[in-house]
């Protein structure tokens, strides 16, 4: 259990859960690069700061499907350096950046369905925000479709539209990056032939 943290400046919250503020290898927020990113993203409020970098991730990294490009960024401090990442990359930044701010955060999954009809993961945030969240509590956030990509769902906070009838949010938190999603990133020959098929289906 943890108290409340004061992020840069101001208090910052709020919730039960020491790991989903504290770094770890891959959702590395004590990174000086993540940290100082953080800090610039900081607005005067909670709410603010949680927009900015939601925002800055979602019009400013960009994912190996829509570039062609072949790397394979799996860290958070990773991702940013390349300015690239395929989804659990993306969240993982989202969830580093917002930890970094004092806000506590873990990431998400959802089963999603491919243009082949293979059933595979799609990593997403989620981040403690009660002045936003329609629940009051944590807010699920994906940055997938840049501001003004046709493919954009219109939604706030999730770019990518879940496609009834098997999509669906998987319901746990996780601290870190499953080692499942670890395994198929470190071990993916590129960005294109992870996409093609690399990626996990289920977390073990």
């Amino acid at each position: 259990m943890t108290g409340p943290r004061r992020g840069f400046g101001y208090h910052a919250a709020m919730h039960l859960d020491a790991e989903l503020l504290s770094p770890t290898t891959v959702i590395d927020s004590d990174h000086p690069d993540i940290v100082a990113l953080a800090r610039t993203l900081t607005g005067a409020t909670p709410p603010q700061t949680v927009r900015n970098v939601f925002e800055y991730v979602r019009d400013r990294i960009t994912h190996p499907a829509d570039t062609g490009g072949t790397g394979v960024a799996v860290s958070a401090s990773e991702t940013l350096q390349a300015g690239e990442g395929v989804c659990h990359a993306q969240a993982a930044l989202l969830a580093a950046l917002y930890r970094a701010a004092g806000i506590p955060a873990g990431l998400r999954h959802q089963q999603v369905d491919t243009e082949t009809g293979q059933s595979v993961l799609h990593g997403i945030a989620t981040v403690w925000a009660p002045d936003i969240s329609e629940t009051g509590g944590f807010l699920l956030v994906d940055p997938r479709y840049p501001e003004g990509d046709p493919r954009h769902s219109g939604h706030d906070w999730q770019t990518r539209a879940l496609q009834p009838p098997f999509e669906r949010n998987l319901p746990t938190i996780h601290p870190d990056m499953p080692l499942a999603v670890v395994t198929a990133l470190r071990e993916a020959a590129d960005a294109q032939s992870l996409l093609r098929g690399g990626l996990p289906a289920v977390l073990d």
